[in-house]
């Protein structure tokens, strides 16, 4: 069947394989009754299958080396009987991978420029695209971490920078300060000057005061007009000499649209480990101690544990103080202001008190502190007005002629409206603004002198008087009493405690009614309760008094003109 030669110029090479597996032919003579390697395939063949198997190796002979081949296993049958044998056709691959690879090389050439082109003329843009791209991740992860009007740090990379702090104290036996900084009066700035103007002099406090601190300190924006400070430090001196440098840089004015403005600001300080081992405790401690800093007007205060009233039982109180105010759990008790003249009692002042199912009569310093930190004390003070020209009411039906004292917190005082919503129960009740006199402290006047004077004068165009309360407790209000419409001041029971023993209390009182009786207002001595200081003060040319040793506060269904009077005459 086949013949001696090698067919397609040796390109093609067959074998005859016998059912044992021997070669029976061959187009290679010297492979004749020979027994090729164990081959799979070849078995599978002779099996009767037709095996086509792809690229495989035909084995070295002589001096011809091994060489890639293209293998086809067919059975060899004689009609339907089984293989006698098996026929396998090796086709050299080597001359097909040639012309493939001949007609590739220029595809691929062609392929390669035409890449090298593309990217030669896109090297460029992309170079310029991925520039943009990383600098837009940067920008992104910057505004993650910064606050965007003044570049500070965030709140969210402060609490990462007082961890890391934290740590490194941990570590070194260190410690670390966090300061928490309130501007006061901002609010004043943006509604007088507008938004822009507070954004400015945001901006300005950030470049002013970030160039005071050490590399290793924070400086941040936490929100609004709120800004923290991280101290690492070894020595509790440099918190001090830190807190200089703030409050001083504070002092030089601001140049806000022409207009030279002096920033006050209250700082709130703790410290590591004394007041707390953890981010969250440490804050909130800080934000206390400025909270007793604003309230006090003392610029600065350290965390104490006793001026910590934040607590759960605290906060439960405030729910039941919420439902007191908006129930019947509030009472009012009045104490005279008594006529040293004439014995007669001119008005009473309204002394709230809170009637506690569990803990009985409190009086207002148990709960109206309470009240101004939870934000309850303006719906208090508007209780405590209604129920006190209530009774006002009541007196002037039963033709009993008294004024009525209201004490009022700075949040209501300073509150644009409230001379309408004075208006309002005046005229809901039907009185006479003169009934009505209305007690503010030295303090509440410091804290915003304009808008104070503002609310101030439309308070006294309805008529209603004002008084200073506890007067001469060392807030500079005298450059303020010829320009405010001040009735009524009241010397702080303090300085009447032992008057007849301190010469410099006595000397206080004398000097406070002098001042009065030279403006022209009426002068109130509180505290009275032993019969030398009520002695004292008359003899000084005090015009009233007030305190236990005339009436003790009662409430108004103990209270008659009549009553009053003869318990001040005898």
């Amino acid at each position: 069947l086949f013949r001696d030669r090698v067919i397609l110029d040796g390109a093609v090479e067959a074998m005859l394989y016998a059912p044992d597996g021997t070669v029976a032919y061959a187009t290679d003579h010297m492979l004749i009754g020979t027994r090729p390697a164990d081959d799979s395939l070849l078995r599978e063949a002779l099996r009767g299958t037709f095996v086509r198997s792809g690229v495989g190796e035909l084995p070295a002979r002589g001096e011809r080396k091994s060489r890639k081949v293209l293998r086809v296993f067919v059975p060899v049958r004689f009609g339907r009987s089984d293989p006698v044998g098996a026929f396998v056709l090796y086709h050299d691959y080597g001359p097909i991978a040639r012309t493939a690879r001949d007609a590739f090389l220029p595809i691929a050439a062609v392929l390669e420029l035409v890449l090298l082109s593309l990217y030669v003329s896109l090297f460029p843009i992309l170079r310029r695209v991925t520039e943009r791209l990383r600098r837009q991740l940067h920008e992104i992860e910057h505004l993650a971490l910064h606050d965007s009007l003044t570049g500070l740090p965030n709140r969210r990379l402060f609490r990462d920078r007082v961890e890391q702090a934290l740590l490194w104290a941990k570590r070194s036996g260190n410690r670390v300060a966090l300061l928490i900084i309130d501007l006061d009066r901002f609010k004043e700035i943006n509604d007088t000057l507008g938004h822009q103007s507070g954004d400015d002099l945001l901006r300005e406090l950030g470049v002013r005061l970030r160039g005071l601190l050490r590399e290793s300190d924070t400086f941040a924006r936490l929100g609004g007009d709120e800004f923290g400070v991280v101290l690492p430090h070894d020595r509790e001196a440099m918190v001090a000499e830190v807190v200089g440098r703030i409050r001083a840089a504070l002092e030089e004015p601001f140049l806000l649209q022409g207009l030279s403005l002096g920033i006050d600001a209250s700082i709130g300080v703790s410290v590591f480990p004394r007041d707390g081992e953890d981010v969250e405790t440490l804050m909130k401690r800080a934000d206390v101690a400025m909270y007793v800093a604003k309230e006090a007007y003392s610029g600065v205060e350290v965390y104490e544990a006793e001026r910590d009233s934040n607590d759960a039982g605290r906060l439960a109180l405030a729910g039941e103080l919420r439902a007191a105010i908006q129930g019947d759990g509030l009472l009012l008790h009045f104490q005279p202001k008594v006529s040293l003249a004439s014995g007669e009692v001119e008005s009473v002042e309204a002394l709230v008190r809170w009637r506690h199912p569990e803990r009985g009569i409190l009086p207002a310093s148990e709960f109206v502190p309470l009240a101004d930190q939870s934000g309850l004390i303006k719906p208090l003070t508007a209780y405590v007005l209604d129920a006190a020209l209530r009774q006002c009411r009541t007196w002037a039906d039963d033709d009993v002629d008294v004024r009525v004292a209201v004490n009022v917190d700075m949040r209501t005082l300073l509150d644009l409206r409230f001379p309408e919503e004075v208006e309002a129960v005046l005229r809901k009740y039907d009185l006479d603004p003169g009934r009505l006199e209305l007690e503010i402290t030295e303090g509440t006047i410091m804290a915003d002198p304009v808008r104070v004077k503002q609310i101030a004068a439309r308070l006294g165009e309805l008529g209603v008087q004002l008084a200073i309360d506890d007067f001469g407790t060392g807030y500079s209000s005298l450059a303020y009493l010829h320009t405010l419409p001040v009735n009524e001041i009241k010397i702080d029971k303090r300085f009447l405690q032992n008057i007849a023993d301190d010469a410099s209390g006595a000397a206080i009182v004398r000097s406070i009614v002098g001042l009065g009786r030279n403006l022209g207002l009426r002068v109130v001595a509180e505290g009275v309760e032993t019969t030398k200081a009520l002695e004292l003060v008359d003899e000084y040319g005090c015009g009233f008094a007030q305190g236990f040793l005339l009436a003790p506060p009662s409430e108004a269904a103990d209270l008659t003109l009549e009553q009053l009077n003869a318990a001040t005459a005898a």
